[in-house]
């Protein structure tokens, strides 16, 4: 049976992550670091441990058995001193060490561009992109998925609509429940590894294909720090000393 761990799971997107593993007899395991509050926010049949996420020490014990870790953690500090998103990636690929480990990330919509340094309010992008680089160069099989905003579909929108090239701009809608779904059928179909999306809701039949849907997009480059199509990238260089060191150490 597969096992994935989730890390986020009692957020927004987590809490869907757990409940869509479970229906599809997935043995899950959700860290957090508040044991109670999770057990009255997920869905029974959930292993609940509490460990923290930016330590790669207590977390690879927790990820011996795992087939898939899914990371939907939110946005922290965006890197003002404390733990970030990053932070979070970090230690799960630390932790993972060598492996067919799948990781599927969650990010964002405009992950791929440069937020302007210092730009107030979207530091967190540049982090996301950091982690995102980081997962791809880890050599670990991953699916980033790069949603956009959370329940703006519309009430016929119960179709997956993924895309590449990190080009959309306004506000495109997502139902949460596709965002966990790309998530876990990535890792759950061999197309879906070396995927960079981005995930929205449109009219249609909900998929039923998951290979077909993933089939239809394009693998990232191996060895490939970005996107496949995506544009206007940041040279590595540009990015702060401590991500190309990392870079550098994880990569395989």
């Amino acid at each position: 049976m597969t096992t994935i761990l989730a890390i986020g799971a009692t957020g927004q997107v987590g809490r869907v992550v757990v409940d869509e593993a479970l229906q599809r007899g997935l043995e899950v395991r959700a860290v957090t670091r508040n044991a109670a509050r999770a057990r009255r926010s997920l869905a029974d049949g959930a292993e609940i441990v509490e460990a923290a996420a930016t330590d790669a020490e207590a977390l690879r014990p927790l990820l011996q058995d795992v087939d898939a870790v899914v990371l939907t953690h939110g946005t922290d500090n965006d890197g003002k001193g404390g733990a970030t998103f990053y932070d979070v990636v970090r230690a799960v690929v630390d932790a993972l060490g060598d492996g067919p480990t799948h990781i599927s990330l969650m990010t964002t919509m405009n992950a791929s561009h440069s937020a302007r340094a210092g730009a107030s309010g979207y530091e967190f992008v540049e982090w996301k992109r950091r982690a995102e680089r980081l997962v791809r160069a880890s050599g670990h099989p991953y699916t980033i998925v790069r949603p956009g905003w959370f329940d703006y579909q519309g009430p016929a929108d119960r179709q997956i609509d993924l895309r590449q090239g990190d080009l959309v701009t306004g506000q495109p809608g997502v139902d949460r429940r596709h965002i966990a779904q790309v998530l876990l059928e990535g890792a759950l179909n061999p197309s879906g590894a070396r995927r960079t999306v981005e995930v929205f809701s449109k009219a249609g039949a909900p998929v039923t294909d998951f290979e077909a849907l993933f089939a239809a997009t394009r693998a990232d480059e191996a060895g490939a720090l970005d996107g496949v199509l995506d544009t206007n990238n940041v040279p590595l260089a540009s990015e702060p000393q401590r991500v190309q060191d990392d870079v550098a150490r994880f990569g395989k």
